[in-house]
């Protein structure tokens, strides 16, 4: 949301936010129209909740259709007068019914879509550790039969219903554009109903655009580093464990693992570390900004190990931007942003054999050299914020 806003308004445009109040908010002066978090301002994750009998009230209402939210947003859109709501995301934090607040007062509507809320339950399209569609193919009933959502029976009863209401309601009708950051949603969509014409694929841009006059970061990417590098969240379905326990065969390659390891599967990954007395493996904790550019240049490649379909992870796209090859699962979008052997290489989800093996190609200094090269083409032309700032525009010139 704050390189999209950013980007807006280096290009003289005005942007004003609607959200939740957080303690962790940046501060604007439009947060009088914001409404309040279903599990109070410090709560973050669902499992952050006190599931008190008002918070699960609450938790229903954001899910299902809210009133207090498009109340809210109406009161924004009519003292403010915008000329077009680009939503990036509000299933459980706000409500689907800001759609309909911004469609009452007469205002076009963008939705971004940063996961597969619109088809999945679970937004992932994952059971256990298994890619799964049965609720696409079947029916969202193998959603509660399954407990998909936080292993939860009520909280997935409470999602399909919310699912089965919007489709009632045909709330999603008064979208008037939908953007998806990989062709994979973009395919998933239409194959499931939605119209091509409003389906736009835009992909994600990468912020930090680097040029010939940062000549410095353009050497350091183009050497090849000393370690394989995975950063991003560490839980369940990005399969860390499997990348461990390559790398546990690999004696003599090192392995750096860059996220909040206090969270999630993060203990217990560090715990299996501990018990198979791995030494090549690095815990190196949370980074942003300068720290984990700085551990990204000085990697060989990056690794995104996931089972579940992606939606055009950020971390991909850094490491092409510092000339880093990218080792990923043929699944989902992934499957999209690396072309085997040319810029990376792709591996079956989850399988370790057919992991080391690539991990081991990654020795030869010159390949890594030309694969990061390859990686970082793309950069400056499709990844660019210019490049997404005119596809998204033409989206909101039409509409307006």
């Amino acid at each position: 949301m704050f390189n999209i806003k950013a980007l807006l308004e280096q290009h003289g445009h005005e942007v004003y936010p609607f959200s939740v109040h957080s303690d962790k908010n940046e501060p604007t002066q439009y947060d009088r129209f914001f409404v309040e978090p279903i599990g109070g301002r410090s709560a973050v994750y669902y499992d952050d909740y006190k599931k008190t009998p008002a918070t699960i009230i609450k938790m229903i209402s954001r899910s299902v259709y809210s009133p207090e939210v498009k109340r809210a947003l109406e009161r924004e859109i009519r003292e403010l007068k915008p000329d077009v709501v680009y939503i990036l995301q509000c299933v459980n934090k706000l409500s689907p019914s800001v759609i309909r607040a911004a469609r009452k007062m007469g205002v076009p509507v963008v939705m971004r879509l940063s996961d597969y809320n619109l088809l999945c339950p679970k937004f992932d399209f994952l059971r256990g550790t298994s890619a799964c569609e049965d609720c696409v193919k079947i029916g969202y009933r193998c959603c509660i039969k399954h407990r998909c959502v936080k292993g939860s029976f009520f909280a997935s009863v409470v999602r399909v219903c919310a699912m089965k209401f919007h489709k009632m309601i045909h709330i999603y009708d008064d979208v008037d554009a939908f953007v998806t950051p990989s062709r994979f949603l973009q395919t998933k969509l239409i194959e499931n109903g939605f119209k091509p014409e409003r389906v736009h694929h835009i992909p994600t841009f990468t912020v930090r655009q680097t040029t010939e006059a940062d000549g410095d970061d353009m050497t350091a990417g183009r050497n090849a580093g000393d370690y394989g590098l995975y950063f991003g969240r560490l839980t369940a379905q990005k399969d860390i464990i499997t990348l461990i326990r390559a790398y546990e065969r690999l004696s003599d390659h090192k392995l750096m693992i860059v996220g909040d390891d206090t969270i999630d599967e993060g203990p217990a990954l560090k715990q299996y570390v501990e018990d198979h007395n791995i030494s090549n493996v690095e815990f190196a904790g949370f980074k942003s900004g300068k720290d984990l550019e700085d551990i990204i240049r000085g990697s060989r490649f990056t690794i995104i190990p996931s089972m579940s379909y992606e939606n055009m992870p950020n971390s991909a796209l850094e490491s092409f931007l510092y000339y880093k090859p990218l080792i990923a699962a043929d699944i989902g979008s992934l499957s999209e942003l690396v072309d085997d052997s040319v810029n990376g290489y792709l591996y079956e989800p989850r399988n370790v054999d057919e992991l080391t093996d690539k991990i081991l190609l990654m020795d030869d200094d010159d390949a890594v050299i030309r694969m990061g090269i390859e990686a970082h083409k793309p950069v400056s032309d499709r990844y660019s914020p210019e490049k997404h700032y005119e596809a998204l525009m033409g989206i909101f010139d039409a509409l307006i």
